[in-house]
């Protein structure tokens, strides 16, 4: 039992032994692995002639697309890079770059390069202008490299040393000028007319502009044109505003304090030089074109017109005293005005019309028939609808008048009658022109169609001799 106590104590402890052993060995064998499996092994050397340590060398062709690559792209630093003047090349591209911001590039290899040669297809697209062409390169090779020999013609191959290329833009459609053929916006047209111009001219001012590509030399200038697209052409449209006549009605008007207008007409033609309001007119939202107002003494016009229809002349004579009776009503003069002598105060009517007498103007104005002045007014101008193209006017009205203290009263200016600063302005050109004027605002010239001369036919009204 000793022994075989003995012996199970030797297994017990030799088990223990060996487990303990055995564990030892494993932890071993496992950092052993653990060691051969993440310890970092021996630096690799590639063999010396091996593709990894030297780059491949561009061949021409990969030049030639490079180059491509950065005209398209409008890179001038990475076009030129792949040049064998790099710094003429960038100045160059550059250049041609702004000048022609406005426009769409497409550039690309055509095909693969061929020995010591490569194309280039180039297109500009601005509007409807469309220039495609084609650059031959000139490959060459310093050093073992491969680059794009440099000249100007690698832009296009017409362009001799220190041309470039330039994008130019010609208003197409309708053009808006002065009477003089200077270039006018909308916002420099009278404030006063610029609703109607924009309605008679429309969306004629909204058109294709033409373009074209020019060969330009070192100064800008153009030296030859490549390629032009025309724009769209509708019309010219002149406005007679004079802007020297303009601008000095104006300032007329903004050195009155109260509201104050003027509309300036050329008595010859009727054409309107110019239109100018102040902000005290303005404010009250008043038009000097179909505004009516009280015309006091300038009716006078009117009313000696009527007054030598009827068989006065401007040396007939008339009477000024300083006041007139008519019917129950009292006409005086401005302040103490009185022409001629007592007890009459005859006078010739140029010299009243001149003084601007109020109590001639209504003796002759009361003399006259219930149509009378109407009559001669429309001959002057007012009550007229004009139809002008680019305004709208309203000239005013002189109504009949059976009553002679209404017809008094109407003939100096401080009845019924109602006038608008244009249709005065109509009345002026009238006697100044012997005939009646039609007032203009817009000259409007439009191209010939397509297959039609520009020459002008003779207006016959009988058959023409050939």
């Amino acid at each position: 039992m000793t022994l075989k106590g003995g012996l199970n104590f030797m297994q017990s402890k030799t088990r223990w032994w060996i487990l303990g052993t055995g564990g030892t060995a494993v932890v071993v064998v496992l950092s052993m692995a653990g060691y051969l499996l993440l310890a970092p092994g021996p630096a690799y050397v590639p063999p010396q002639n091996s593709p990894a340590t030297q780059p491949q060398a561009l061949t021409a062709d990969d030049v030639a697309h490079a180059y491509a690559q950065g005209f398209e792209t409008l890179d001038p630093t990475a076009a030129a890079k792949v040049t064998d003047d790099p710094t003429a090349a960038t100045a160059a591209l550059t250049l041609v770059f702004k000048n022609m911001s406005n426009a769409r590039l497409t550039a690309s290899l055509a095909g693969n390069a061929v020995g010591d040669t490569a194309s280039m297809n180039v297109d500009w697209h601005s509007g409807q202008l469309d220039m495609a062409y084609q650059v031959p390169l000139k490959m060459v090779q310093a050093n073992g490299k491969w680059a794009v020999h440099w000249t100007d013609a690698d832009i296009h191959p017409e362009l001799a040393k220190g041309q470039s290329l330039a994008l130019r833009t010609t208003p197409g459609g309708s053009s808006l000028t002065d009477r003089n053929g200077q270039p006018m916006t909308m916002d420099s047209v009278p404030k006063s007319v610029k609703a109607g111009v924009q309605q008679a001219i429309g969306g004629d001012l909204q058109a294709v502009d033409g373009h074209s590509i020019t060969i330009v030399d070192a100064t800008g200038t153009d030296v030859k044109t490549l390629e032009q697209k025309e724009g769209t052409k509708k019309a010219a449209y002149a406005l007679t505003i004079d802007g020297t006549v303009q601008a000095a009605a104006q300032k007329a008007v903004d050195g009155v304090q109260g509201a104050a207008t003027i509309v300036a007409l050329q008595a010859s033609t009727g054409e309107v030089l110019g239109i100018a309001t102040n902000s005290a007119f303005d404010s009250g939202n008043l038009s000097p074109l179909t505004g009516t107002f009280p015309p006091g003494s300038t009716i006078k016009i009117v009313t000696a017109t009527a007054a030598i229809e009827h068989g006065l002349t401007a040396n007939s004579t008339v009477n000024c005293p300083n006041t007139v009776h008519i019917g129950p009503r009292t006409i005086p003069n401005e302040d103490t005005l009185k022409l001629g002598s007592p007890p009459d105060y005859a006078t010739a009517m140029h010299e009243a019309f001149a003084y601007s007498c109020n109590t001639t103007f209504a003796q002759l104005a009361a003399n006259l028939g219930a149509n009378d002045l109407p009559t001669a007014a429309h001959q002057l101008g007012l009550g007229v609808d004009f139809d002008i193209p680019g305004m709208t006017t309203n000239t005013g009205r002189i109504d009949a008048a059976s009553d002679e203290v209404d017809r008094a009263v109407d003939g100096f200016g401080q009845g019924t009658d109602l006038v608008s600063p244009f249709g005065m302005a109509v009345v002026a050109a009238t006697v100044h022109n012997g005939h009646a004027t039609t007032p203009m605002l817009l000259r409007v010239s439009r191209p010939p169609r397509p297959g039609r001369s520009r020459r002008r036919r003779r207006a016959c009204s009988t058959r023409c001799a050939p």
